[in-house]
C-alpha cells in the first residue's frame, strides 16, 4: 500500500540545529519560536485536561498538526506538550486521542530536507507519524522536555528519614538528550503489526516527494 501525502504546509522555523544537516527554507529565516501557537494556555478545557493527568499548568509547545494514520490517511490533530507528557488531541472536540510520556520516547525521525514530517518513536507502544509546520521547533520543545525529565535526580529516604541527594551522578552532567535521526528515508511502527517505510525525493523543481509505504515481509 503506497500513499503520497500532499505537501500542504510551510516549514515555519528557522535554524539548522540538528548535526549541521538539517535543511531550512528561505521564508524560515528570523521568524520567532511562539510555543503556544494554538494559545492553550487560555482555554480553561486545557487547564483541566492538565490537571487530570498530573501535569503543571505549562504548555511547552502547541501545534495544529496531521497525525498519519495506519491506513495513510491524515487526521487533524493538535499537539500539546507539556512537561511531562505530550498529547494528541482531537481538533474539535479537544479530548485527547494519544498521550506519550515523553521519557519513553526513544528517538525523533525526520528527513534532512524541507518537508514537514516527523516521527514520534516509542518502543513500548506504537509510533506516530505527524506533519507539522513548526517541526524543528517541536522537536526543539520535546527535547528540553525530555532532557529535564529524564535529567531529574533520584533521591532516597536515609535512616533519619531525610531525603538525600544520589551521590552516583555528577554535579556537571549534562542532561540526557533525545536521539534526532536524520535520513532520507526512514521506518516506523503505525501499529503493532505494522512497519511502515517514509521516503523522502527532492523533486526537479527543488519540491520534496513524501511517500509513506507498508512494509511487507
Amino acid at each position: 500500500h503506497f500513499a503520497v501525502i500532499p505537501m500542504g504546509f510551510a516549514v515555519e522555523t528557522p535554524l539548522q540545529p540538528f548535526m549541521g544537516r538539517k535543511e531550512r527554507r528561505r521564508s524560515s529565516a528570523g521568524k520567532l519560536f511562539l510555543g503556544d501557537h494554538c494559545d492553550l494556555r487560555a482555554n480553561p478545557l486545557i487547564a483541566k485536561l492538565l490537571a487530570k493527568h498530573g501535569e503543571p499548568a505549562l504548555v511547552l509547545f502547541s501545534e495544529e498538526v496531521l497525525k498519519i494514520n495506519r491506513r495513510g490517511e491524515a487526521v487533524p490533530r493538535v499537539l500539546l506538550v507539556a512537561p511531562n507528557a505530550l498529547f494528541l488531541l482531537d481538533s474539535g472536540t479537544m479530548r485527547v486521542r494519544r498521550k506519550i510520556q515523553i521519557k519513553r520516547l526513544a528517538a525523533i525521525r525526520m528527513s534532512e530536507h524541507n518537508d514537514n514530517f516527523l516521527a514520534l518513536i516509542h518502543p513500548e507502544e506504537y509510533d506516530v507519524l505527524l506533519v507539522c509546520a513548526r517541526k524543528i521547533e517541536a522537536t526543539l520543545a520535546i527535547g528540553d522536555a525530555f532532557g529535564a525529565v529524564t535529567g531529574r535526580r533520584d533521591t532516597e529516604k536515609d535512616e533519619s528519614g531525610s531525603r538525600k541527594k544520589d551521590e552516583s551522578r555528577s554535579e556537571n552532567l549534562e542532561p540526557p538528550r533525545l536521539p534526532v535521526e536524520l535520513s532520507s528515508n526512514f521506518t516506523y511502527a503505525a501499529g503493532a503489526d505494522l512497519t511502515k517505510r517514509v521516503t523522502f525525493t527532492r523533486l526537479e523543481n527543488g519540491e520534496v516527494d513524501t511517500t509513506v509505504a507498508d512494509i511487507v515481509g
